[in-house]
């Protein structure tokens, strides 16, 4: 700000001294060999207008404004700016002290699934890493209950097995996959038996990937309910923006530059699992896969594809199907 004053002052001293340049030339070669518009081109300035008898010079009473002048103006939108900076973080210092509050309000009242809620906004507002930490914490303990279990929740609802389901029909019909099925009611074979009650989660899961964070965090209807530590491309290869699922394979073969790997090779890279992204212009064959190098987790050591560790990407496996979004952030 101080330098666009800086610049203004210097603009209008420039146009000051080309009227007085003017001014010499009409005394050498009269009225008539100088423009009108010349004669304007110092009509703005900093200095009192048509002061008699200047002769063209300038005065100390000529001039309307110092610098220093200029300079406390300066200051005091600066500390006006601050002021108002510190008064927009008490609001949202308040703003976050009646959000914890009201959580704790709602666990009182025994409303899990509004606490979640509302702790998953805290999470993501949240630039501190220990309260991030704690938040998380409670998140994590909050969705074994409302999600990862056969507790009855706001997230869910029972299904009635009936003769000639399924549990890929039953996935089906509810657009969701039948190894999250399993998983949440603890369901170790896919056999099940007419009459048996099956919590199923309603709303669209997703994925966000904050690559600054070396996080993958699973979304319900865009609540946080799990994260995983990931590792990313070095070098910044890993792509941002929006993508979707296309294809999940167990046990994936390695289509590197380098040539072709089975599972198993120890030049196989994927781990045990790979969720592959639709191709979009410029970016083909990115996905999220495991790691022979778990080591590599929270780190950029990547060709561009996110990695997990192998138990990890085992269990986000059963949690996501085709089509469903992901969204990776800086």
């Amino acid at each position: 700000m101080k330098n666009m004053i800086y610049r203004i002052i210097i603009i209008k001293l420039s146009c000051l001294l080309m009227f007085h340049c003017f001014n010499t030339v009409e005394n050498v070669y009269g009225k008539d060999k100088v423009s009108d518009y010349s004669r304007h081109a110092a009509a703005d300035s900093l200095l009192v207008k048509d002061r008699a008898g200047n002769n063209g010079f300038i005065k100390e009473d000529d001039i309307i404004i110092t610098t220093d002048e200029l300079d406390k103006a300066t200051t005091d939108e600066e500390v006006s700016e601050k002021t108002a900076t510190a008064e927009e973080n008490k609001d949202n210092e308040e703003e976050i002290s009646y959000s914890h509050k009201l959580v704790s309000e709602y666990l009182k009242n025994g409303k899990k699934y509004e606490a979640r809620n509302k702790l998953s906004d805290l999470y993501f507002a949240e630039t501190d890493k220990a309260r991030r930490a704690e938040i998380k914490s409670k998140l994590d303990e909050l969705n074994a209950e409302l999600v990862f279990s056969r507790n009855p929740s706001q997230d869910a609802f029972f299904y009635i097995v009936k003769p000639g389901d399924s549990l890929i029909k039953i996935a089906s019909e509810f657009n969701t996959n039948y190894e999250f099925i399993m998983r949440i009611n603890d369901k170790y074979r896919t056999s099940i038996r007419v009459g048996e009650r099956l919590k199923i989660l309603k709303g669209d899961i997703t994925i966000l990937v904050d690559k600054s964070e070396f996080t993958l965090t699973l979304l319900l209807d865009g609540h946080f309910i799990k994260q995983y530590p990931v590792g990313t491309g070095k070098s910044d290869k890993t792509p941002e923006g929006k993508f979707t699922v296309d294809n999940k394979l167990i046990n994936p073969v390695w289509y590197s530059p380098d040539g072709i790997y089975q599972f198993g090779d120890p030049k196989n890279v994927l781990g045990t699992r790979w969720i592959g992204f639709e191709d979009k212009e410029g970016l083909y064959g990115y996905g999220i896969h495991g790691t022979t190098e778990p080591d590599s987790i929270g780190k950029e050591m990547s060709n561009g594809c996110i990695r997990l560790r192998n138990e990890d990407v085992e269990d986000l496996f059963d949690y996501v199907k085709a089509k469903t979004t992901v969204v990776i952030q800086k």
